[in-house]
């Protein structure tokens, strides 16, 4: 009997063995590249990292790092499931889709009029957010207002809308330089 414990104990651990094997095994790269994928969740933990994300941008002149944290598809529809009425009125007739291609229109567009206001954009910094998040609503679409600096000229400032949605804040159009001088 004390024969058949043994191999039976051994059969269990052979089998523990087995199943633990491919992942210990796994390549290191692989598993960074997951990390990698984890971290590209849309939307971002405060509008604080919203905004340095789009200061990143502007200083790259990318529009890269911005995209995925433009309001989705499936944000998109949440927020007109659980959003209040008045969320509710300022989506039903904007599509995900517009939203991205307007925001990058946009950026486009900043990018431009900053260089008609001789804006160093690799040479911007952030000085100050104003954003009132705070809403009991899950659900929520608020304007963003950055105090940028630029060397050389006066502060300036740069609007957007944010949604709020289950703790992550997404950008939504429109973005613009506000100044009384263009356009």
């Amino acid at each position: 009997m004390a024969k058949y414990k043994s191999v039976g104990w051994a059969f269990v651990f052979s089998f523990l063995l087995w199943m633990a094997v491919p992942a210990c095994a796994q390549d290191p790269d692989s598993l960074a590249l997951q990390r990698l994928e984890h971290n590209k969740t849309s939307g971002a933990e405060s509008v604080r990292n919203l905004a340095l994300l789009l200061q990143q941008a502007l200083q790259q002149t990318n529009f890269d790092p911005v995209s995925p944290h433009v309001v989705d598809k499936l944000v998109y529809d949440k927020m007109l499931l659980v959003g209040p009425l008045p969320v509710q009125e300022a989506l039903v007739l904007y599509m995900p889709s517009e939203m991205q291609f307007d925001m990058q229109k946009d950026f486009s567009r900043v990018l431009q009029d900053g260089m008609a206001l001789e804006i160093t954009w690799p040479g911007i910094a952030l000085k100050g957010i104003l954003a009132d998040t705070t809403s009991p609503h899950n659900a929520l679409i608020f304007p963003v207002k950055l105090t940028l600096s630029s060397p050389g000229i006066p502060d300036f400032q740069l609007q957007f809308r944010a949604a709020r949605l289950d703790g992550r804040f997404y950008f939504m159009p429109p973005l613009y330089i506000v100044n009384e001088d263009l356009d």
